[in-house]
Order: structure tokens, then C-alpha cells, then sequence
């Protein structure tokens, strides 16, 4: 007999294609056979002709449970959760207290999303017959810590995930498990010394790979602030799986806090390929566009966010309005953007970055005392934000408030973090520099904007504010040479050019002080300090001619030489 049901398995297998189960009745009525050609099929991958399989051998033995355990299996793997739970709940009609039945229907409301009873069918799959067929009450402990874990539950997450490792200590995922748990409770070396262990293990990954621990790991490191360490481990990642969007979002979302915005903009591609309408993605990605001055695509990036799939993560789509508000007014539309940005704080109230951003845009728009409120709103929520309190001194220099400027972008500088962008930090010294020359100091002016140029010695600003400073400090040669610096990188500025020709004036360069300023006026035929100047400059140059003249010797003409007899 089983000779001859082998001889016909063997038959059926080669010859009946599994993909015409659709189209054909295949009359055979042994129960054996589907059972077992749905488990076959099942360890093969091909899902949908498995349950195919199934259901022929439920049609001739309804009543038999193993047969519903196989095809709940096969429809976690399928991630068809609801159908799981109807199978799983079929399973348990029959068999109620079917330990391996009941792990199947904790994990399809996990899946489901429905934490609670999910817990509550793991414990019962833990108090029942202990019937876990092939494996182990693993898979109920596993499963109950991601629950608890989702719940916030997390001491009582890892101690489920303790006790799958006391039953199959070489468990990755349970190791992982904890991880994650350990990262969320802020306990990071615990967390990330659990992960390593995942690697080291590297045994028991159930459908994934070892890609979720670097993954998880990442995330760890990323929540300790070792955001380089972090980019490591999602490198790691993305090489075993380059096909998971998460991964790829936050790979970049890493590159991004480390100011490498042109890097992040190229993971975010990866994961918005792989998940076009994936919301985070997109809102990021907008946020690194804005930040390279990409203010088209940004918008576009933010708006095709807030049409998309609804997955914020640890987000919320105030992120979407406020960078679309930050590349409205990027180009200009500042009060369309003002009111994107305010949609972003209505969703969140506490959202510093969009008070921050509002802030920016009614300075823009002239609207001071405003500008000034949306600051203190921004440093009051996060009164570590380098970039709200830079903001703010700015705004506050507008009003000639330069004490208070210069308070405000020293709390800047104090806040500034390790990874903060290079040209955030040039700015601030620069700026520093020039409420200080305002007030009259102008050693300290000096030091500050010798600070700027040495972070960033491209920037313009920073050798302008310089010459001013060497100027007041009647310091005119270094003072040339420093317009010299700013005009090189800021070609068509004007005002460096009027700034060299004053200095070019106090030293009694007339004549290339006079080329200095109608270069000026070339530029910007209405620049007040080139025209006050040139004037000066000209009748003085005039003067000097004319003083020469009158001090030069008069040479005979020819009709007084003699000749010679």
C-alpha cells in the first residue's frame, strides 16, 4: 500500500502541472496525498498551489486538524493574516486546546495589529497541550515579547524573549527581539551587545536574514547618537537586503543627521523605488532636497508625501506641510509656504522645527514681532536648537536688538552638535561677527569672523564682515586683502567693491580707489557708499594732479636752446 501510494504521488507530481489546479478536477480522493502534497508544495514556496492542495484534502477530511495547522502556516508566510486567523480559529473548533493552533492565531492578530489578544492567545498556547508539532514553545514566547514590545510592555517583553532563549538559546530573532526592547528602554550597550550576539549566532532566522539585526542594531546606535556607527550597520543592511524600503529610509535618514544631505537624497531614491508611495520616505527626501536648495523637487517630494501610503513611523505628516512650506518660500511663495507650515503646527504644536521655519518666513515677509514670537516658541520647546536660536539672532540683529542678537547666537554656538552643518556653524560666527562690530567691539568681531573663515574659507560673507572689521580697526592693507578674498568668491557683490574702495581711500590710493568705485557703479549704479565716495575720491585725485602740476619744473622749450657755431 504505501509502495503503491508512493508510485501514485510520484505519478501525480510529474505528471499533473500544480498550476492547472484552477482549471482542472483532479479526481483523486486520498487524503494522505493532499496532506502531503500540500506540505511539499509549502516547503517549495509555491504558496498559492499549497493551499490549492489543502483545500482538496479538507474537502475529503474536513475534520482533520493537522491539515488546517499546514494551511494557516502557509498563509502566515503569505502574510495573508486574516484568512490565518479564520484557519487558525477552524483549527481550534477542532482542537481547542491545540498549543500550535493557538501560537498561529497569536501570531495572525499580531500581524493584525491586535496586540492584546494576540498576548492572550500565546498565553493559552503556553498553558495547553503542549502540542507544538515540528517546533517549539519558541514560537509562543517569540511571539508574545513582539506583542508586549508593541504594547510598550518592554520589561515584560524581554523577559518572554529571556524564556524562548532558555528553551533554543542559539535563537536570533529572540536575541533581536530583545535588541530592540533594550533600545527603547534606552538601555543602547545592552541593546547593541544583544544584536551582536544575533550575528555572532547567526542560526534560527525563520524567513529573514540577518540583515534585521544589523537593521535593528543600526536603529539602536542611531537612538544612542552614534549616528557614524549607525550608517555602518545599515550598510550591512541593505547589502543582505537591498530590497527593504525601511532600511533604505533610514540609512538616509542617518546620512542626513550627519549633514550629508546629497547622500541621504540617494537612499531615499532606493526606498521610494521600492515603495513608491512610501509617506516618510517621501517627506525626507524632501527635507534633504530642501536643504541642497532643490526647492521644486522638494515641494513636489513633500505634496506626493501627504497623497501617500499614511506610513509616518515615528513621524507625523506635520513633516510633509513643513517642508513643503520651506520650499514655497525657498521659491518665493513665501505666504503660501507660511501657511503650509502652520498646517505643520497644527498637527503638532510642539513641532520646534516648524516654529523654527515659521519664524524664518515672517522675518522674510517683514512681520518682526511675529518672527520674534515663532523664535521663543521654537527655543522654548527645544532650548538646545542651534539652528532656532541662530534664527533668532538674526531676526533680532533686523531690529538692531544687538545685545540680545549676540546672546542669542552664543546659545547657538553652545548648542551646536558634533555633526552640525559646516555652514550652519560658519554662519553663526560670521553673523556674530557683525553684531559685535555694531557694538563696538571689534577684537572680539575679528575673532569671531577669523573663526568663520577658518570652518568655511569660501564664504564671502565671512571675508566681507573681515575687511569691515580690519577697517574700523584702521587696518587697511589687511583690510584690501580681505575684499580681495570676498571678491574673488562674490564677483558680482558691490558692496565688497565699495567696501575696497573706501579702504583704497583712506590709504590715498585715489586713482585705483576711482577704479574701484566706477567698478562698483558698473554693478550697481545706485550704491550710496560708491557714490558719496567716488566723488570724494575723483576731486581728490584732481587735486593731487593739479598740486603735482604746480610743483613741476618748467622745461625750456626748443626756442631757447642754442646752436653751436
Amino acid at each position: 500500500m504505501i509502495g503503491g501510494l508512493t508510485a501514485i504521488f510520484l505519478l501525480a507530481n510529474s505528471l499533473v502541472p500544480t498550476t492547472l489546479f484552477a482549471e482542472e478536477k483532479l479526481e483523486i480522493k486520498d487524503f494522505d496525498y493532499w496532506a502531503n502534497f500540500c506540505k511539499l508544495l509549502g516547503e517549495e514556496k509555491k504558496y498559492d498551489e499549497a493551499i490549492a492542495a489543502c483545500n482538496q484534502g479538507i474537502a475529503i477530511k474536513p475534520d482533520e486538524p493537522e491539515i488546517w495547522v499546514t494551511r494557516t502556516e502557509i498563509l502566515l508566510k503569505q502574510a495573508k493574516y486574516s484568512e490565518a486567523l479564520v484557519s487558525a480559529d477552524r483549527t481550534l473548533r477542532l482542537q481547542p486546546k491545540y498549543s500550535l493552533a493557538l501560537a498561529q492565531r497569536c501570531e495572525a492578530l499580531l500581524n493584525l495589529n491586535k496586540y492584546a489578544e494576540a498576548i492572550a492567545a500565546c498565553d493559552l498556547a503556553l498553558r495547553s497541550d503542549g502540542n507544538w508539532g515540528s517546533t517549539t514553545a519558541v514560537v509562543a514566547w517569540y511571539n508574545r515579547g513582539l506583542g508586549e514590545s508593541k504594547l510598550g510592555q518592554l520589561d515584560a517583553a524581554i523577559a518572554s524573549f529571556n524564556r524562548a532563549l532558555e528553551i533554543t538559546p542559539e535563537n536570533s530573532l529572540a536575541l533581536v527581539g530583545n535588541c530592540q526592547a533594550l533600545a527603547n528602554l534606552n538601555r543602547f550597550s545592552e541593546a547593541i551587545a544583544a544584536c551582536d550576539s544575533a550575528i555572532k549566532v547567526n542560526q534560527n532566522w525563520g524567513d529573514t536574514t540577518p540583515a534585521i539585526a544589523w537593521y535593528t542594531k543600526g536603529l539602536a546606535q542611531k537612538k544612542n547618537g552614534q549616528l557614524e556607527e549607525a550608517i555602518a550597520s545599515f550598510d550591512q543592511a541593505v547589502a543582505m537586503n537591498p530590497k527593504d524600503a525601511d532600511i533604505w529610509l533610514e540609512h538616509g535618514r542617518s546620512l542626513a543627521a550627519i549633514s550629508k544631505p546629497e547622500q541621504a537624497v540617494v537612499s531615499y531614491q532606493f526606498a521610494i523605488k521600492l515603495s513608491p508611495n512610501y509617506a516618510l520616505a517621501l517627506a525626507s527626501q524632501s527635507a534633504s532636497l530642501n536643504k541642497i536648495g532643490k526647492f521644486p523637487e522638494a515641494q513636489a517630494a513633500a505634496e506626493q508625501a501627504l497623497q501617500g501610503d499614511s506610513r509616518w513611523g515615528d513621524i507625523s505628516p506635520a513633516l510633509a506641510w513643513e517642508q513643503r512650506g520651506i520650499a514655497l518660500a525657498g521659491l518665493g511663495n513665501y505666504e503660501e509656504g507660511l501657511a503650509s507650515i502652520e498646517r505643520a503646527i497644527a498637527l503638532n504644536p510642539n513641532y520646534a522645527e516648524a516654529w523654527n521655519n515659521r519664524a524664518a518666513t515672517q522675518w522674510y515677509l517683514g512681520r518682526y514681532a511675529d518672527a520674534i514670537a515663532s523664535s521663543d516658541r521654537a527655543t522654548e520647546i527645544n532650548p538646545k536648537y542651534a539652528q532656532a536660536w541662530f534664527n533668532k539672532g538674526r531676526i533680532l540683529k533686523t531690529l538692531d536688538r544687538y545685545s540680545a542678537s549676540l546672546a542669542a547666537y552664543n546659545k547657538a554656538l553652545e548648542n551646536v552638535g558634533k555633526f552640525a552643518d559646516k555652514s550652519l556653524l560658519a554662519n553663526i560666527w560670521a553673523n556674530r561677527s557683525v553684531v559685535l562690530w555694531h557694538l563696538s567691539r571689534n577684537q572680539e568681531a575679528l575673532v569671531s569672523v577669523d573663526r568663520a573663515i577658518g570652518i568655511n574659507p569660501n564664504l564671502s560673507q565671512g571675508w566681507y564682515n573681515r575687511g569691515i572689521v580690519l577697517f574700523n580697526l584702521a587696518r587697511y592693507d589687511e583690510a584690501i586683502n580681505a575684499y580681495n578674498q570676498a571678491s574673488t568668491l562674490a564677483p558680482m557683490d558691490a558692496n565688497i567693491l565699495a567696501g575696497k574702495g573706501v579702504a583704497l581711500l583712506r590709504l590715498g590710493k585715489l586713482e585705483d580707489a576711482v577704479k574701484t568705485f566706477m567698478a562698483t557703479l558698473a554693478l550697481d549704479p545706485k550704491n550710496a557708499l560708491a557714490l558719496a565716495n567716488q566723488t570724494i575720491a575723483q576731486q581728490k585725485l584732481d587735486a593731487q594732479k593739479e598740486q603735482q602740476k604746480l610743483k613741476s619744473p618748467v622745461m625750456p622749450d626748443s626756442t631757447t636752446m642754442r646752436q653751436g657755431s
